[in-house]
């Protein structure tokens, strides 16, 4: 859902808000006053001063990104006093974020600051509801901007609806900035509930300080079970509040409803002694982009693979479409889809630079008059945030696109493109260097003695071992005892390099639609692709060059006329195979104890409505990420940081319903509830 702006105007040299009818910050230094109020009085230079190498992250919340000044001064602060092998985690809800240009100006008040702003500005995301999780600094800094409503946003950052469980297994955060409006102005900030659920979030040893002292605040901070403070104000404000949690208190919710909590392990981790080894097997999309989420959080990884480099199987064609899937629905696929490819765009936005691929935008054009309306409205959704994506009209399409087209609207995605995954792969790990070992892995064996996972082949033969194992390897996956419940299906599909001709040398975007085709790279385009379920070979069929091509074709006759007449017999191609899933979404988490979850949950065949406060079984240390179907490129860099946090015990970059819509174990609860198992 797209947020409406904030409405601003600039007085005396600062900005006003119309929503909530006050500045965002006072005379007469608010650089001045953010660094005393949130960073002085939370300690911050000192603790990020004493932390050990050991601590690998701090985490912050903050209610009120506003015009981004907090966060600022802390990317200054952290980049200056923290070890450079920790990462600061910075968790903000806002409701009304700035736009861009609005927040430049802010930036120019501060030219100290003007460097972070720039970094932030480059990397700031469209205005939609949601999660935005945003790497800076080659990954020293993480913010999660969490645009919308603070309540719901902080809410859903929690692992579970029952708050005496949001932090369960988890990392708490460990200071809060309350930096929304005054309560007079904005009465929903302040609110018992949500100072309960920043409760919920953190620990007794969690700090907290706002600029307010009303005793509206005082009473909602004391209510959630703080001990609240008054310090020096600043400048010529008498007083100011810091709170520590005395106690988490007992949830007083009904805890009964809606508090399904399948997706949480009653075994909680135990933190291993060492730094942590993590074997991943797939060297693909998934796997390489798992690595390198792990590798930034101090893992010693590996990835083993069949092949001897990286992205040989469903990573290997030539070009690879990040493909945009939106609807304006409040649904899990289109928010996740959403939030895959915003992330996706500013993830690859290195390998652009570098000349790998284009970052070309993608054209999608509807294959209907149903879908033609659902474009128009998916348009007038995001009409101002023309940057993720715009309807337009045959005449732009033209100008985009570099050939004509018949179709009268489509919808364009800027920020996309395409890429050569087999190399973005290897690139992948070689930056973060993570060595690739070449191994057939057949069996997955737990040795309780070591604790350790010891992977073997077909032989029974040791090729690794590792405290942490990460399943990747697409449809292979279901070769293991310990995922083959999954019901995971394997799916032909096979690309057709088309010659580039005098007409089609002009095109200029992706273009998606029945099929799709890239512009020209090294003298043919990416077109495709076919999907066959029955098919085990890699070998190319002419028949299904000739189904590349009525699918383009079909999409729309301008590229039929630009590609000319083509010979079938002398075109190339791929075909490799595809991992998808029931509801078309990723698998990712931890990998269920599949007989202790039916047996836990068994009373869901006699009644599928019943929660249960119960949490499941997991096997230790064993995740899985595949099922990506043919989307790898726009899932992986969202999969691997939602499996990297849940593998590193923080608090996730997705909201809590997004997560558990990719959990491996929703097929289990799925298939009792309906009697299926």
């Amino acid at each position: 859902m797209e947020l409406a702006a904030a409405d601003i105007q600039w007085r005396q040299g600062m900005p006003y808000s119309l929503d909530y009818e006050d500045f965002y910050w006072s005379l007469p230094n608010g650089l001045a006053e953010s660094f005393y109020v949130f960073l002085q009085q939370n300690d911050l230079p000192s603790r990020w001063n004493n932390l050990k190498a050991a601590d690998r992250s701090f985490s912050i919340g903050e209610l009120g990104f506003g015009t981004g000044i907090n966060f600022l001064n802390c990317c200054e602060l952290w980049l200056k006093t923290a070890p450079t092998n920790c990462t600061l985690y910075y968790f903000s809800a806002e409701p009304v974020p700035l736009k861009t240009a609005d927040l430049a100006k802010v930036f120019e008040q501060f030219p100290s600051l003007s460097a972070h702003g720039q970094v932030l500005i480059d990397s700031y995301p469209p205005a939609v509801k949601g999660f935005h999780s945003i790497e800076l600094y080659e990954g020293r800094i993480n913010l999660c901007l969490m645009l919308g409503d603070a309540q719901e946003m902080f809410n859903a950052l929690g692992e579970s609806v029952d708050q005496r469980h949001s932090v369960y297994d988890k990392k708490p955060i460990d200071t809060w900035f309350l930096n929304g409006f005054s309560p007079e102005k904005n009465p929903a900030m302040w609110q018992k509930e949500l100072c309960k659920t920043i409760a919920s979030l953190s620990s007794t040893e969690t700090s907290l300080t706002t600029y307010l002292t009303e005793s509206e605040v005082t009473k909602s901070l004391n209510i959630a079970g703080f001990s609240v403070n008054y310090k020096q104000g600043f400048a010529d404000k008498c007083q100011m509040i810091s709170a520590t949690l005395i106690a988490r208190l007992k949830n007083d919710s009904d805890n009964a409803r809606g508090t399904n909590q399948w997706h949480l392990n009653q075994l909680p981790s135990r933190p291993l002694s060492r730094q942590p080894s993590v074997t991943i097997i797939g060297a693909g999309i998934a796997g390489c982009t798992t690595a390198a989420a792990l590798s930034k959080r101090g893992y010693n990884v590996t990835i083993i693979d069949r092949h001897t480099r990286a992205g040989q199987e469903a990573s290997g064609n030539q070009q690879a479409i990040i493909y945009p899937k939106l609807s304006i629905r409040d649904e899990p696929l289109p928010r996740i889809n959403l939030a895959a490819i915003t992330l996706a765009s500013r993830y690859y936005q290195t390998f652009w630079n570098r000349g790998l691929g284009q970052q070309c935008g993608v054209l999608v054009i509807p294959e209907g008059e149903r879908q033609r309306k659902q474009f128009e409205q998916l348009g007038q959704h995001f009409y101002h945030q023309k940057s993720l994506v715009r309807l337009v009209d045959n005449a732009q399409m033209e100008a985009i696109a570099g050939i004509s087209l018949d179709t009268s609207h489509g919808l364009y995605f800027s920020k996309l493109g395409w890429l050569p995954p087999a190399t973005i792969c290897q690139e992948i790990l070689k930056d973060h260097n993570i060595a690739l070992v070449q191994g057939d892995v057949a069996q997955l064996f737990r040795n309780k003695s070591t604790g350790q996972w010891e992977l073997l082949d077909a032989k029974r033969e040791q090729l690794s071992h590792s405290d942490i194992v990460v399943v990747a390897n697409a449809y292979d996956c279901e070769k293991f005892e310990q995922t083959n419940f999954l019901g995971i299906t394997k799916l032909r599909g096979q690309v057709t390099e088309l010659p580039v001709t005098e007409d089609s040398q002009s095109l200029k975007t992706v273009i998606c639609g029945e099929g799709y085709i890239a512009p020209p790279n090294k003298g043919t385009h990416g077109c495709g692709a076919t999907y066959n379920k029955a098919i085990d070979s890699t070998e190319l069929r002419i028949q299904d060059h000739q189904t590349n091509l009525d699918q383009i074709t079909k999409t729309d006759q301008g590229i039929g006329r630009a590609i000319g007449t083509v010979q079938l017999n002398k075109l190339e191609g791929r075909a490799n195979f595809r991992c998808t899933t029931r509801d078309y979404l990723p698998i990712v988490g931890p990998v269920p104890d599949v007989s202790a979850m039916l047996e836990t949950y068994e009373s869901l065949r006699v009644d599928a409505r019943k929660d249960s406060p119960v949490m499941g079984t997991y096997l230790p240390n064993l995740y899985i990420n595949c099922g990506m179907g043919s989307r790898g490129l726009g899932y992986a860099p969202l999969t691997a940081e939602v499996l990297a946090a849940e593998i590193h015990q923080q608090l996730g970059p997705l909201e809590r319903e997004l997560r558990k819509a990719m959990h491996p174990s929703r097929f289990l609860i799925r298939d009792l509830k309906k009697k299926r198992i």
